[in-house]
C-alpha cells in the first residue's frame, strides 16, 4: 500500500494542471464547435496561438484549457488540407476568464490576463495571452482532524502532496483528500469520508488546510454471499459455493476496498460471466458498532466454451493458420483448459512447401525455413491458488519453431509451470520453470566461428537432443492507455532467465539472461503520438569444455536485433556479427601439396548467417500521425532506430566493441479489427559487416556421408592437404588446419538508393 500511494501521489502531482484546465474548460467544446461552424470565406484565421509570462503551466497544456484553437499544422504550412479555425470575438474573452479561473484555482489570487491580436494578413492573424501571474498563496500550515485513532497514521499519510511550503493548488488539496479517504477504505474503514477546509490571506499570500475524517468503525468482512443467474431457459453450472473459494477474499480479513475491485477484476478476467457486481451490503453497515461487514457478489453467467480459427499471411512465416478451444468452467472451481495449434511456413516448409510462390524470395532461401513450424499445447489456470491473488498455470506442449537465418528448435515435449501475482495490481510479476527436451539446429558454420567448435563430432554434441530447464522471473509496469495502440503513458517490462544443471539443465544448457523494455508514448500536436523506446540486455554462458574454450550460450537464447520490431534498417536478426557461406572458392598453391582455400571474389553468392551476440542495445525513436485523409484509420509514421549487437569475447563472428548503426525510415499503418497492418521502409546506408566466409563440402563415401566446413576468408592461412586414399581407390575430402577463421570476408557494398531500403510487413504497432 505504501508503494501504491506513493504513486499515487506522484501522479497527482503530474496531473493535477491537467485536472484544473479540464474543469475550468468544461464549456470549451461547445464554443469549440461553434469557432469552427462559424469559419467562413469572411472569417479571420487563427494561424498561430501562443502564451508569454506563463510559467507554472506549459503552452500546451492552457492551449489544451481554452476554446479557440489555432489551424491545424498541415493548414497553417501548406494551405491546402488540415482544419482551418477562426477567431470568435466572444470565446476569446471567455477564453480570458477560463485563464484567469486556472490561475486562481492554482493559488495565483493575482493573476491578470490580457489579450493581443496581431495581423498577419486581413484574413490571418495571430493570438497571443499575455499573462501576468503575480505572487502565489503558499499553505502556512496543514492539519489533520479526526485521524487520531488510526493505526500507523504516518504511513498513512506519506506521499501526500499537500505540504507547508507549497503552492496551494486547490486542485492538489482535493486529490489530497481523495486519497487520505481512498487509503483510510483500505485501511479498515468502510465508512470514511474525509472533508477539507482553508483559509486564505491573500494580504500576506498564505493559506491554512484542514483535513477532517469521519472513520466509523473500522471493520472486516463477515459473510461473502455469492449468487449466479443464468439466461432463461438454461441450466446453472458454475457452483457459487466454488466460486467462493477463488475469490481470494476471506471471512474475518481486514476490509480494503481495493481486494474488492480486485475480486471484480478477477471474475472478469475469468471470462466465465457477462456480468459482475461486487459490492458492501448497504445494511451490515447500518450498526455503527458492528466490526463485520458482509459482500455481496453478483454473477450473470456466461458462455462457458468457445473457440476460435484464423488463416493470414505473415512476412516471414509466409501462410499460417491457428486454432483454438476454451473451456472456462474446465472440472469446476473456476479452472480454465486451453487448446492451442498454430501451423506456419505453410507453403515453404515440408511437406506443405505446395505454394512457394506465396512466400518471399528470402524465405524461400533460408534453410530453416524449409520445414513446417507448428505449436500444439494445453494450458490449465486455476482463477486463485489457496484463495490468494495468485494464478498458477500449467501448459504442456510440444513445437518446432524457426528464427529466420539463425536456427531451428524442435522441441517434441516441453511444459511450463508458472504462477503470477499482482495481475490487479501496479506490478504484476510472473514466476516461471520450463523444462523442454528438445535439440537447436543451426549452421555448422555458427559453431565455429562463434564458438570455434568446427570438427563434426564435437558439433554433433551440441546438436543432440537434450534437456533445457529454465526458471524465470518478469515484472511489468504498465501505464499505457490502450494495450494496442497507446497515445500516452508508458510500458516498461524486466525479464530474468537461468538455466543451470543445479535445477535440471544438460550441461551444455547453461546461461543467465536479463532483458529490460521501456516504451514511452505522449501526446503530440494535431492528434499525433511521439514514442521513446529502449531495450538493452545480456546473457552469460559457460565455458565450453570442447575444442575452444569461449562461452556457449544456446543458439535460442542469444540476443538478435533487425526487422520489424527492433532496427528497421536491417532485415530479420541481420544486425551485429554476421558469418557468410559462400558456395565457391578459389585454391593457392602453396608448397608441396599444400594449398589455401579462399573467397578472394566478394561477388560470389553467399548466404547470411546472424550470429547474434551477448548483448544488445537499441534505441527507437517514432512520431506517428494521423493521415489528412481518414484520420480515424490510416496513420503514418517517422522513425529513427538506432541499435548494436555485439559480443564481450570479442570472436571471430564479431567486433567486441559497440559501433551503434542508426537507420531513419517511414511507414503507414491501416487500422483493422485484427490490429494495425505495419508497412515500414528504413534506409541503411552502412556496408554490410564484414565476416568469416565458409564452404561446406560433403560427398558419398560407400553407404556414409562425410561433410567437412572449410575456412575460405580471404588472407586465411589455415593449410589444406589432400585426404587419405580410402579403399577402392576413392580420396577423402580434404584437411584444414585448425585456427580461428578470420573476418576478412566483405560482401559488396550496396550501390543504389533502393538496395540500401529494407522493406518491413508485420500486424501491430512496432512497440
Amino acid at each position: 500500500m505504501r508503494g501504491r500511494a506513493g504513486a499515487r501521489g506522484r501522479a497527482g502531482r503530474r496531473w493535477c494542471a491537467t485536472a484544473a484546465l479540464g474543469l475550468v474548460s468544461l464549456a470549451a467544446p461547445r464554443a469549440l464547435a461553434a469557432q469552427a461552424l462559424a469559419c467562413d470565406d469572411t472569417s479571420i484565421e487563427v494561424h498561430k496561438l501562443s502564451f508569454a509570462g506563463n510559467t507554472t503551466f506549459r503552452s500546451s497544456d492552457l492551449a489544451n484549457g481554452v476554446a479557440t484553437t489555432q489551424s491545424s499544422f498541415t493548414r497553417r504550412f501548406f494551405r491546402v488540407f488540415g482544419k482551418r479555425y477562426c477567431l470568435d470575438a466572444p470565446t476569446v474573452t471567455q477564453d480570458s476568464l477560463r485563464l484567469i479561473i486556472l490561475y486562481r484555482n492554482a493559488g495565483f489570487s493575482q493573476v491578470r490576463v490580457a489579450k493581443e491580436l496581431t495581423m498577419r494578413s486581413p484574413r490571418q492573424a495571430e493570438l497571443r495571452f499575455v499573462i501576468d501571474e503575480g505572487t502565489p498563496v503558499r499553505i502556512d500550515s496543514v492539519s489533520y482532524v479526526g485521524f487520531e485513532e488510526v493505526p500507523q497514521f504516518d504511513r498513512l499519510r506519506r506521499g501526500i502532496e499537500v505540504r507547508p511550503g507549497m503552492r496551494f493548488d486547490k486542485s492538489a488539496v482535493l486529490a489530497s483528500r481523495d486519497s487520505l479517504a481512498r487509503r483510510l477504505r483500505d485501511r479498515g474503514y468502510p465508512l470514511a469520508e474525509v472533508l477539507r477546509s482553508f483559509d486564505t490571506d491573500t494580504a500576506r499570500h498564505t493559506a491554512v488546510v484542514e483535513f477532517s475524517a469521519s472513520t466509523g468503525p473500522r471493520a472486516r468482512l463477515g459473510a461473502i454471499n455469492v449468487t449466479v443467474d443464468v439466461p432463461p431457459g438454461e441450466r446453472r453450472r458454475i457452483d457459487p459455493g466454488r466460486v467462493k473459494g477463488v475469490l481470494g477474499i476471506r471471512e474475518g480479513q481486514l476490509y480494503r476496498e481495493r481486494s474488492l475491485e480486485g475480486v471484480k477484476r478477477g471474475l472478469y478476467l475469468a471470462e466465465a460471466f457477462r456480468h459482475v457486481d461486487v459490492q458492501v451490503d448497504s445494511a451490515s453497515l447500518v450498526d455503527a458498532v458492528d466490526s463485520l461487514v458482509s459482500v455481496n457478489v453478483q454473477l450473470t453467467e456466461g458462455d462457458l466454451r468457445a473457440s476460435r480459427v484464423s488463416l493470414g499471411w505473415g512476412n516471414l512465416d509466409c501462410l499460417r493458420t491457428q486454432g483454438s478451444y476454451s473451456d472456462y468452467n474446465f472440472l469446476g472451481r473456476l479452472r480454465r483448459l486451453d487448446l492451442n495449434g498454430r501451423l506456419s511456413k505453410v507453403g515453404v516448409g515440408a511437406p506443405f512447401d505446395f505454394a512457394s510462390g506465396l512466400c518471399r524470395q528470402e524465405v524461400k532461401r533460408d534453410i530453416f525455413s524449409d520445414t513446417l513450424n507448428y505449436y500444439a499445447g494445453a494450458t490449465l489456470s486455476q482463477a486463485s491458488l489457496f484463495g490468494l491473488r495468485t494464478i498458477p498455470t500449467v501448459t504442456v506442449y510440444s513445437e518446432r519453431r524457426s528464427e529466420f537465418q539463425a536456427y531451428l528448435r524442435d522441441t517434441p515435449f516441453g511444459a511450463i509451470a508458472s504462477v503470477q501475482r499482482g495481475v490487479d495490481g501496479a506490478l504484476p510479476q510472473s514466476f516461471s520453470y520450463q523444462l523442454e527436451y528438445g535439440s537447436t539446429f543451426s549452421s555448422p558454420a555458427f559453431f565455429c566461428a562463434v564458438f570455434n567448435v568446427c570438427e563434426e563430432a564435437a558439433q554433433a554434441r551440441l546438436l543432440r537432443r537434450n534437456r533445457l530447464a529454465v526458471a524465470g522471473w518478469s515484472v511489468t509496469r504498465n501505464r499505457a492507455d490502450d494495450f494496442a495502440n497507446p497515445q500516452r503513458g508508458s510500458v516498461m517490462r524486466f525479464e530474468v532467465r537461468h538455466a543451470s544443471r543445479l535445477i535440471g539443465s544438460s550441461t551444455d544448457q547453461q546461461f543467465s539472461r536479463g532483458v529490460i523494455d521501456a516504451s514511452f508514448y505522449r501526446p503530440v500536436f494535431d492528434g499525433g503520438v511521439f514514442v521513446f523506446r529502449l531495450r538493452g540486455g545480456t546473457v552469460l554462458g559457460r565455458r565450453l569444455g570442447l575444442d575452444g574454450s569461449r562461452t556457449f550460450v544456446p543458439p535460442q537464447e542469444r540476443l538478435y536485433a533487425g526487422g520489424p520490431n527492433t532496427v528497421r534498417g536491417f532485415r530479420q536478426n541481420e544486425l551485429g556479427p554476421a558469418i557468410y557461406v559462400v558456395d565457391t572458392f578459389s585454391v593457392a598453391a602453396a608448397a608441396g601439396d599444400t594449398s589455401f582455400f579462399e573467397t578472394n571474389d566478394n561477388r560470389v553468392a553467399s548466404r547470411v548467417v546472424p550470429s547474434g551476440g551477448d548483448n544488445v542495445v537499441i534505441a527507437n525513436a517514432e512520431l506517428r500521425l494521423r493521415s489528412v485523409f481518414l484520420p480515424e484509420l490510416i496513420q503514418y509514421s517517422i522513425f529513427v532506430d538506432a541499435g548494436e549487437v555485439w559480443n564481450r569475447n570479442g570472436s571471430t563472428a564479431s567486433q567486441s566493441t559497440i559501433q551503434v548503426k542508426v537507420t531513419p525510415g517511414v511507414g503507414v499503418r491501416v487500422f483493422t479489427p485484427i490490429g494495425p497492418v505495419r508497412v515500414d521502409i528504413g534506409y541503411n546506408p552502412y556496408q554490410a559487416p564484414s565476416g568469416p566466409a565458409f564452404f561446406s563440402a560433403q560427398q558419398r563415401v560407400g553407404g556414409e556421408v562425410e561433410r567437412a566446413l572449410y575456412c575460405t576468408s580471404p588472407g586465411n592461412r589455415l593449410a589444406v592437404t589432400p585426404g587419405l586414399t580410402l579403399p577402392g581407390g576413392t580420396s577423402a575430402l580434404p584437411v584444414q588446419a585448425a585456427g580461428a577463421c578470420p573476418a576478412t570476408f566483405q560482401p559488396p557494398r550496396r550501390a543504389t538508393f533502393l538496395s540500401r531500403l529494407t522493406f518491413n510487413f508485420s500486424i501491430g504497432q512496432a512497440f
